[in-house]
Parts: structure tokens; sequence; C-alpha cells
């Protein structure tokens, strides 16, 4: 499993969203994106999930230029820009559609939708998502990028808008994917940073300005330990204090 940049830039009319970044993310466990509102998280993600086109440089998928999508994006699953279910289709609709447009089998689709029902504590299936809290509907959609079972997620701020308890439901499962897949996270979180990632890979103004363990870029940026060392650390990487 593999997700990689290479010179990657994104302009959007004189703004250059991302400036020629570079990483390369490989085998299984959590990988933290992180960065300023603005520094280019979502383009990224946007870019490797084929929402949108990079400028210049690439990016690839287990070795397969997302510019082949069909082929690069198989295997991969994606949570970005806060998406909503469907008002009018029930629990169980929205999950059956999202799984048929995913092409699964139905058997394994509705295995599926129970078992993540079952870890998502979702509510009863056939209530319609328009009347959900945003942390259900938050959770439905996460159950929605779940579905196929693949070997890549990319996360953009799962967490967003839940409460602690409705977030705590999606750690605890990110926890036991990332023992078999790689996933890309980003989150304004740091101690929920500190608590799930492997590795973490620092932007700001479309630049790459820090990548390593967690325990590395506390070490070298911060002079604290724990949630508040990572914080120090991002603040000083951020204001240019390294």
């Amino acid at each position: 499993m593999e997700i990689k940049a290479v010179n990657l830039t994104k302009k959007f009319g004189n703004n250059i969203a991302l400036d020629s970044i570079n990483f390369d993310i490989k085998g299984r466990g959590i990988i933290g994106y992180l960065g300023p509102n603005g520094a280019g998280k979502t383009t990224t993600f946007k870019i490797f999930s084929n929402l949108t086109k990079s400028s210049a440089g690439e990016a690839f998928i287990n070795g397969i230029n997302v510019k082949d999508y069909k082929a690069a994006l198989k295997n991969v699953s994606a949570l970005i820009d806060d998406p909503e279910p469907y008002k009018e289709m029930t629990i169980f609709e929205f999950l059956e559609f999202i799984g048929r447009i995913r092409s699964m089998d139905e058997k394994l689709l509705k295995k599926r939708i129970e078992e993540l029902g079952k870890e998502l504590r979702l509510e009863d299936f056939n209530k319609k998502c328009g009347q959900l809290s945003k942390g259900n509907r938050q959770r439905v959609v996460m159950a929605a990028v779940l579905l196929p079972d693949t070997d890549i997620l990319l996360l953009d701020e799962p967490t967003s808008g839940l409460d602690p308890a409705e977030a705590y439901d999606i750690k605890k499962l990110l926890k036991k994917l990332k023992k078999t897949k790689l996933i890309m996270l980003s989150s304004h979180l740091l101690d929920e940073v500190k608590e799930l990632c492997d590795h973490v890979i620092l932007i700001d103004k479309g630049k790459v300005i820090a990548e390593g363990s967690v325990k590395s870029i506390i070490k070298k940026f911060g002079k604290g330990k724990g949630e508040k060392g990572l914080e120090k650390a991002y603040i000083n990487l951020v204001r240019g204090k390294t």
C-alpha cells in the first residue's frame, strides 16, 4: 500500500494551493496530514481522489497515477469536504445506494451494513437521514466510506462536528483499521493526532514543512511532552520559529 506525491502542484489562478510537495507513504497505519486552514490539505485529498486535477507534478496510489483513476482508486475510499447523506433516503437506503455504486455483492453489502451499524452505533436503519443529528449523519457517511472495506482510506477531518462520545466510536474503529490499512487523515485536533497517528506530514502555504513520527516531531520542534509538546511543535513550525 502506497500513497506518493511527486512535485505535486495546484494553482487556482494566481493562488498556489500546493507548491511542489513530495511525500511517499508506504505500509499500514495512520498518517496525520496537518496544517492550518488554507494550507492545502483538502486540495491534496481532492487530487488523490480525482476530484480535481493537479497543475503540475504527479500523484500515485499503489504505483498507479491517479490520472488513471479507475485503476488507481479501485482500492481507495475517501471522505472529503464534509459530505451529507441524501435527506430523503433512510439510513439503509443510502448505504445500499453507495454499496451498489461501488459494485458490491448484495450479500456482502448487507453484511457490511450490519457490521458497521453496530460498530458506529447507527440509529434505526429505517430512519430518514434528514431526521438525524449532525453527529449521526457524519457516522452514516463514515459507514458509507467504509462499506467497500478498501485498503487505503483518505479521511479529511472524519470527527469534525462530533461530540466526544460520537468521536470515540470513530477513533476506536480507526485504531482497529490501522492494523491492516493505510489511512491518511487530516485533523485540527492535536490530541486526536497523537492518539491515532504513527507518522505526520505538516504543510503550510502549500509546502511540506516537516515530516516524521509524532515523537520525532515533538523532540525536534516542541519542548513539552504529549499533546502539549505536539501543540508547541505545530505552533513553532507554522509560525516559523524552528
